[in-house]
C-alpha cells in the first residue's frame, strides 16, 4: 500500500567522463539517473552557427553501444509535437522558479543522504541538497547511453560563470530508439531575469523555434548552483520528475529527459574546472509494489473499464484523492505511479 508520509524521490547523477549512471522511465518504469559521456569536438556556441557538420555530430553521438541517426529534416506534424513538448517543459521554470536567473546562493548548503530524509514536511527546506546514488549501488543497469557535445559543456560552463545568481537553459538533441542513445548537441541559454515573465515567454518561444529549425528535439535542461556543489536540491528533484513525465507524454514511447547541474565557483571542486553533473530521478519505494506485481496474471488491467464511465485507473485515483497529502511534490509522485500502472497493465 502507499505510505501516507511524503517520501521524496531519489536522485542519481554524475560520474566522471565516460561513466554510466542509472537511468529510467522506460515505458513508465523509472530506474534512476543518467550518464554523461564527453566527446571531443570543435568548439562552437549556440546561435552563432548553423547545424553542426555531420562529422562533428557523429563524434558527439558516438557512444559505447550505438550511434545517433543521420540528421533529417523534421516533418510538420512532428514539429507541432516537438513544440508542445518544448512549451510544456519551458513553462515550468517560468511558473515555478520564475524566469531563469534564480536567487544567489550566499549560505553554504550541506548535502544530505537520501536515506536520512525520512518524510517530507513543511519544515524541510526545498533547497536542501541531496547526494546522488549510482546505479551500481542499487543493482540496476543503465537502459541507454548519453553522448554530450563538448560545445554544450563549453556554453553551459560559460553561462554559469557570468552571474552570482542561478541560470537556466535547455538542451537540444536527438533520441535514437534503436540504439537507445540520447545525443545532446546544443545548449540554449535562457537570456532573461528573475521576475521578468514577459521576457521569459519570448525567450522560450525563440528557443522552441531554434530547435525546430535545426531539426532537434527538446531532451533536457540545465541550471547552475554558483557557489554550491553540483548536486540537486529537493526542488530540483521535484522539477526533474515533472519534466520526465512531461517529455514522456501520454503515449507508449520512451523519451528521456536529462538534467545537468553546474557548480562554477564551488570551492570544493578539485581545481579550476567546474563540476558539471547529470542526474535522473526515480520515485520513492512505493513504486516497488508496482514492479512486484508487474507481469502477474492477476494484475488489475487499469486501462479496462471498471464501470460504464470509469476505468480501473480512474477508480484508483478517485479512491486515493481524499487520502492524498495536499503537497504538490507528492502529486508528482502519484502521477509517476499512475503512469507506471498504466503501462505495466
Amino acid at each position: 500500500m502507499l505510505r501516507s508520509p511524503k517520501s521524496p524521490p531519489r536522485a542519481s547523477s554524475q560520474l566522471p567522463e565516460s561513466c554510466r549512471l542509472p537511468a529510467g522511465l522506460g515505458g513508465g518504469d523509472p530506474r534512476g539517473p543518467v550518464p554523461a559521456l564527453r566527446h571531443p569536438q570543435s568548439l562552437a556556441s549556440e546561435g552563432e552557427e548553423d547545424e553542426l557538420p555531420e562529422e562533428e555530430e557523429e563524434e558527439a553521438a558516438a557512444g559505447k553501444e550505438g550511434r545517433a541517426p543521420e540528421p533529417a529534416a523534421a516533418k510538420k506534424p512532428e514539429e507541432r509535437s516537438k513544440k508542445q513538448q518544448c512549451k510544456s517543459l519551458a513553462e515550468q521554470p517560468a511558473a515555478e522558479h520564475g524566469p531563469p536567473g534564480k536567487r544567489p546562493e550566499n549560505k553554504p548548503r550541506v548535502p544530505v543522504r537520501y536515506c536520512t530524509l525520512g518524510t517530507r514536511d513543511s519544515a524541510r527546506s526545498p533547497q536542501t541538497l541531496v547526494e546522488v546514488t549510482s546505479f551500481a549501488a542499487i543493482n540496476k543497469f543503465q537502459p541507454f547511453n548519453v553522448a554530450i557535445s563538448s560545445n554544450v559543456l563549453l556554453l553551459l560552463d560559460f553561462h554559469s560563470h557570468l552571474t552570482r545568481s542561478e541560470v537556466v537553459g535547455y538542451l537540444g538533441g536527438r533520441w535514437d530508439t534503436n540504439t537507445q542513445l540520447l545525443t545532446v548537441l546544443r545548449a540554449f541559454p535562457c537570456r532573461t531575469r528573475l521576475g521578468d515573465a514577459e521576457s521569459a515567454a519570448a525567450v522560450e518561444e525563440e528557443i522552441c523555434q531554434s530547435l525546430f529549425l535545426r531539426g532537434l528535439s527538446l531532451v533536457g535542461w540545465y541550471h547552475s548552483h554558483p557557489f554550491g556543489p553540483a548536486l540537486p536540491s529537493l526542488h530540483d528533484i521535484d522539477a526533474q520528475m515533472d519534466y520526465q513525465l512531461k517529455l514522456q507524454g501520454s503515449g507508449n514511447g520512451f523519451q528521456p529527459c536529462l538534467a545537468l547541474i553546474c557548480g562554477p565557483y564551488y570551492h570544493g571542486n578539485p581545481g579550476a574546472e567546474s563540476r558539471i553533473a547529470p542526474f535522473w530521478v526515480m520515485p520513492p519505494p512505493e513504486t516497488l509494489l508496482v514492479e512486484f506485481y508487474k507481469g502477474a496474471p492477476d494484475l488489475v488491467k487499469f486501462q479496462e473499464l471498471w464501470s460504464q464511465d470509469q476505468t480501473y485507473l480512474d477508480k484508483l485515483k478517485g479512491s486515493l484523492a481524499a487520502r492524498t497529502p495536499k503537497d504538490q511534490s507528492f502529486t508528482h509522485i502519484l502521477e509517476q505511479i499512475y503512469s507506471l500502472l498504466k503501462h505495466s497493465s
